[in-house]
């Protein structure tokens, strides 16, 4: 439209054509176009020949490892149980995408038969009592469905025999209540779609003069988002995991006896979108999407980072127009000490 008032803002300096929208009603235009929901669309799309990483996120709530010192406000960050991650939250880190169950001596249904935490170390172990040459750890029954496509279980256990020959730790599990049981291997083999599963760590010695071995965790997990998208390499294109993208570098200055500097920052800088882009069983707008620390990691598994190495994620931020919809997340990400605390995650 022409102005035809030459002090009206949206004409000043350009020649007489209105700048945006001169209709009524502009929060419904903008609503019903969804400007913003359009703009994450693009962005998704743009992020679909992204590197795919696999994302751990720390556990907020749960129940508090028995390395945690209320004293110190803080756990033992080797800690196998909670990866002395905010609070000492046992398990530590979840993957995400990923069902997790698991069992350590602290959860509300364990049953501790001759065994006790000890004291000895800063991480939370579970050992004989001192009378005892046998004893367990039992979980309660735990429910589970594995029905994403390509789904499948994997396991881990921490336990440790300091005297072979004179001491067992075994670690097992049941999906009849107890009745009978497996070793964690035959999980992996079995691949149960659903029921109940429980766990189980014997430990034993030939004495009481024997150091007894010692027990920490037991973790088992599937995913539970589908894999799909063949990529032609055997890989899939979605699945478990969610897509970023190398943010552009930024140019900076700093300050110098000599003047200012320019300098170029941002080797290690992505973005990707909100995280029910990737799960469906986050809301979108929800505080689930947000990438949030402190305790975030990544592994890569495009491109030439992919090496098995975990890499930290920090600075994060997130764009969030209209504060309904986040359109963008971008972190810096730094690789982690191979002997660290995140060389533990699992």
């Amino acid at each position: 439209m022409s102005c035809t008032l030459s002090n009206r803002g949206g004409c000043k300096g350009l020649g007489g054509t209105a700048v945006g929208y001169w209709g009524r009603a502009i929060y419904k235009r903008v609503a019903a176009e969804q400007e913003f929901a359009r703009q994450r669309a693009l962005l998704t799309d743009q992020l679909a020949l992204g590197l795919r990483v696999d994302l751990w996120i720390g556990v907020t709530e749960g129940n508090q490892c028995s390395c945690y010192k209320e004293s110190h406000k803080s756990a033992e960050r080797k800690c196998g149980s909670c990866h002395g991650i905010v609070n000492g939250y046992v398990p530590g880190y979840l993957k995400f995408g990923y069902t997790t169950l698991w069992m350590t001596a602290v959860d509300d249904d364990v049953t501790l038969t001759d065994v006790e935490v000890t004291t000895m170390f800063h991480s939370s172990k579970v050992q004989l009592t001192s009378s005892a040459i046998t004893g367990t750890i039992e979980s309660g029954d735990k429910a589970f469905t594995r029905d994403a496509i390509g789904s499948a279980w994997e396991y881990e256990e921490l336990d440790f025999v300091r005297i072979e020959a004179s001491s067992t730790a075994t670690v097992e599990y049941s999906l009849d209540s107890g009745e009978t049981w497996s070793e964690m291997a035959d999980l992996v083999t079995a691949n149960p779609s659903s029921g109940t599963i429980r766990f189980r760590a014997t430990l034993t010695r030939t004495s009481t003069s024997i150091l007894s071995p010692l027990f920490e965790v037991v973790r088992a997990r599937y995913e539970r988002i589908d894999k799909e998208g063949d990529r032609g390499d055997g890989s899939f294109a979605n699945g478990p995991w969610i897509n970023i993208l190398n943010s552009k570098p930024k140019k900076g200055y700093r300050k110098s006896e000599y003047g200012d500097l320019p300098s170029l920052d941002g080797g290690m800088s992505f973005w990707t979108t909100g995280l029910a882009t990737y799960d469906p069983d986050i809301e979108i707008g929800s505080t689930g999407e947000l990438l949030s620390g402190p305790n975030v990691a990544i592994q890569f598994l495009d491109g030439v980072l992919a090496d098995n190495k975990k890499y930290v994620i920090t600075n994060w931020q997130h764009s969030d127009p209209a504060a309904y919809i986040v359109t963008t997340q971008t972190f810096a990400a730094r690789v982690a000490d191979e002997v660290g605390p995140y060389s533990y995650i699992w």
